[in-house]
């Protein structure tokens, strides 16, 4: 337990967070990242209390001043090699001005992962900038899977594919037929176990608008992004069953740009399935590289190699 001049942490295995707990680490959270969002009072609730998989796992520190550190890891279904694996997403991270110094994060994170195993968690994994990285892997026992490939598309011209184009608030947009199957994860590989009600929830989260594309052995989900005047239609995920056809590829990509009215599309990720014909984003370009992370709690063993994993796997957009 974290416990140094006046600081005191304290344990959140889950369970509900009162407006009060809420309203600490949603002021927290502004005031280390301002203009960002990331202390949203619908954000947090939706985050930490609605998730399908149950409510976060989080260790704060408190002092007479109020939140002065918060480190928070999310229950989410993975699979690795076709098995379900019970595993935590790692997101919201914070420790204030007067609180810096002295590993504090580095307690807040170890006293997390406990309260994760005795809730049976048995995997970590988190999306890490090129700043934190090396925090996690040296000081937390990661292991750097790999760096998130980033391509920048231009829609080729041509026909619709067949795709079909609906907001992820539609009546009936996560009916399509064979849905189930397009979401089963691979049998290979680390990849996020979706399902039905985890696409659903994941669409609700609050202040965010999401399109749906709907094609021949393919479901996809894009956003819209602003970079000044430029409209970019990131795709954030792609489900199919089997490998994707370059055509259809090709149409997902057409048919999110003309959603969005965007001349040009982004995809970041690892998608085995998934082919598309791009260009990489220059690191020039790019606010900070995305590192994959993973720590495997149960066992310590190695990160398995990695199937699927795109913007929609955590909290991006």
């Amino acid at each position: 337990m974290v416990d140094r001049a006046g600081l005191r942490a304290r344990h959140a295995a889950g369970g509900g967070l009162v407006p009060d707990h809420l309203a600490a680490t949603s002021a927290l959270l502004e005031a280390t990242f301002p203009g960002a969002g990331a202390g949203d009072a619908a954000y947090l609730r939706w985050l930490y209390d609605d998730s399908p998989f149950g409510p976060v796992v989080e260790t704060n520190l408190d002092d007479d001043q109020g939140r002065a550190g918060h480190y928070a890891i999310v229950p989410v279904e993975l699979a690795a090699g076709g098995a379900a694996r019970a595993g935590a997403l790692s997101l919201n991270t914070a420790v204030s001005e007067r609180a810096r110094g002295g590993g504090v994060f580095t307690r807040l994170a170890a006293d997390t992962y406990a309260l994760a195993a005795q809730r049976g968690i048995e995997v970590v994994v988190g999306v890490a900038n090129a700043n934190s990285t090396p925090g996690f892997v040296r000081r937390l026992d990661f292991t750097l899977v790999t760096p998130l490939p980033a391509t920048v598309l231009v829609p080729l011209p041509g026909r619709d594919g067949g795709v079909r184009t609906l907001a992820a608030t539609a009546h009936g947009a996560l009916e399509q037929p064979g849905l189930d199957a397009l979401l089963a994860p691979p049998s290979s590989g680390l990849t996020t176990r979706w399902t039905r009600e985890r696409l659903a929830w994941r669409l609700a989260r609050p202040g965010r608008s999401y399109l749906l594309h709907h094609g021949p052995g393919v479901l996809a989900v894009s956003a819209l992004d602003r970079r000044g005047p430029v409209h970019v239609a990131v795709l954030l995920a792609v489900f199919a069953a089997q490998a994707v056809p370059s055509a259809v590829g090709a149409a997902v990509v057409r048919a999110a740009c003309r959603a969005h009215r965007a001349p040009l599309a982004l995809h970041v990720g690892v998608n085995e399935r998934l082919s598309l014909r791009g260009l990489p984003l220059p690191a020039r370009l790019r606010p900070s590289p995305l590192n994959l992370i993973y720590r495997d709690l149960a066992t310590g063993g190695p990160a398995p190699a990695l199937s699927r994993w795109e913007f929609l796997d955590f909290d991006a957009y």
